[in-house]
């Protein structure tokens, strides 16, 4: 893997003084006071705040006492997860518009590491679901065209990232809400090995669905910012089986011959612009790798994480007191609808089945591939003034991401740019769990390819002045 991202420059130049914390800073808070309202990606925005960690960290590059690559660099955050003296709106009416005591367990770290927090970034109410449109903060549109949806439900993350309005925005996946904004956008989303990133406060209704995870413009700085996040910390048991994410491998680095499988019968499934740019990518990558047709059970994946997901916005529901009920999104209790007769039976059913696909797709990812890869979404970003494709169940055209929420494995969401279409598609990268690093290495492996083949284009950047 390169470390080619914009983390590691920048923070280059910081020590050269060739710009400074405060001055990027500032360029950030101007570039989203232009740029943001095209979109709508931020729910929050602390100018005092973000001038006061930015003076900070400037003061550490001038003492020669940054605190790592990170100390600096802007990055925006979910408003799903605490960060001290902010409100978690979850963008809900219903949630309090109290601070946070304290930071999240992930977002400490970026602190203690000297990241710069520059706001607080869209969700759909309580994160429910694939477009990110809420009662609090309305629709975040897509950068590419705001005709059309960021997807969700960290849009506003990936929408910002898109547009260079901070080099990390972090966000959150219980069924692809990293991997379905990022493949929108035309960014890299990374979702890590369930429990390297601790959930904190723990999401104990929701079925070990949700992990925290980067949202980029290149693999490499998606690499580099879930390892900052990551590591084992007692009030998230399911991370204590887990070590701390290391990506650093020699530069370029991915193994030969990597050995990659695509599910059976996708072309059926697909948009036909998207059809003929995952075509484009597997006859790039097969010359570099070897590809295998496997039998993986994606439909019913994506039917077990559904219901599992749909449990857990039920529970999320429950605890809004009944007085304010009234107050949540309509589309939202349609969604929960269907969990509500379920039996013990039925979830010792799903629960079951769960673990029957985990293992056997875990069994596969040893035994007879290095990685799993799809088009991360079927179809193009969905359009704002399309309300049907709104009122149409999201996992009816989101099959691919929550097959990794289901096994726990790591999976890269990454940018591939064809001819076919205006917008990137996304190629999900997925392995087994604890193999986050072959992950990546594929990852990096498709970027490059995709680079590669479009020398012209240019990844937007961070606006520095």
């Amino acid at each position: 893997m390169s470390i080619d991202g914009e983390i590691v420059p920048l923070h280059e130049r910081y020590k050269r003084c060739d710009v400074s914390p405060v001055e990027v800073a500032r360029a950030q808070l101007d570039a989203i006071g232009r740029l943001n309202p095209g979109v709508n990606a931020f729910v929050l925005v602390d100018d005092s705040v973000v001038l006061k960690m930015a003076r900070a960290s400037e003061a550490r590059y001038r003492k020669g006492e940054a605190l790592g690559p990170l100390d600096g660099v802007p990055i925006t955050i979910k408003d799903t997860l605490n960060v001290a003296g902010w409100p978690t709106r979850r963008g809900s009416r219903t949630t309090s518009d109290v601070a946070a005591p304290r930071d999240a367990i992930s977002i400490a770290r970026l602190r203690a590491g000297g990241a710069v927090f520059l706001g607080k970034t869209t969700t759909p109410e309580f994160a429910w679901k694939g477009l990110t449109e809420s009662p609090l903060a309305g629709v975040t549109l897509n950068p590419l065209d705001p005709l059309h949806h960021a997807g969700g439900s960290s849009g506003g993350a990936a929408a910002a990232t898109a547009l260079g309005l901070g080099v990390v925005g972090i966000g959150s996946d219980a069924a692809g809400s990293v991997r379905i904004p990022a493949a929108f956008c035309g960014v890299v989303g990374y979702k890590p090995t369930f429990g390297t990133i601790p959930l904190d406060p723990y999401p104990a209704a929701f079925w070990q669905l949700p992990h925290i995870g980067p949202i980029t413009r290149n693999v490499a700085d998606a690499a580099l910012a879930a390892s900052a996040m990551s590591g084992a910390v007692g009030m998230d048991w399911t991370s204590l089986a887990r070590t701390s994410l290391d990506f650093h491998l020699p530069e370029r680095q991915w193994p030969s011959k990597l050995r990659i499988g695509v599910p059976a019968g996708l072309a059926g499934h697909l948009d036909p612009i998207v059809n003929k740019a995952w075509e484009d990518a597997l006859a790039v990558i097969a010359k570099d790798s070897r590809i295998t047709t496997v039998d993986v059970p994606i439909n019913e994946s994506r039917d077990i994480v559904g219901a599992l997901y749909r449990l857990g916005c039920s529970y999320a529901v429950s605890q809004v007191p009944e007085e304010k009920r009234t107050g949540l999104h309509a589309a939202l209790l349609e969604f929960i609808a269907p969990v509500q007769s379920l039996t013990a039976a039925d979830l010792l059913r799903l629960q079951r089945r769960r673990e029957e696909i985990a293992v056997r797709l875990s069994a596969i990812l040893i035994d007879d591939i290095d990685v799993l890869l799809t088009p991360t979404m079927p179809c193009l970003p969905l359009r704002t003034d399309d309300p049907t494709a709104a009122a149409v169940d999201w996992f009816e055209w989101c099959p691919f991401t929550p097959l990794f929420n289901l096994s726990h494995g790591p999976a890269v969401s990454v940018p591939w740019h064809t001819d076919a279409g205006f917008f990137p598609i996304g190629l999900q990268v997925g392995a087994a769990p604890g193999r986050d690093r072959v992950a990546i290495a594929a990852a990096t492996m498709i970027e490059t390819l995709d680079d590669c083949r479009n020398p012209a284009r240019s990844r937007a950047s961070v606006h520095v002045g």
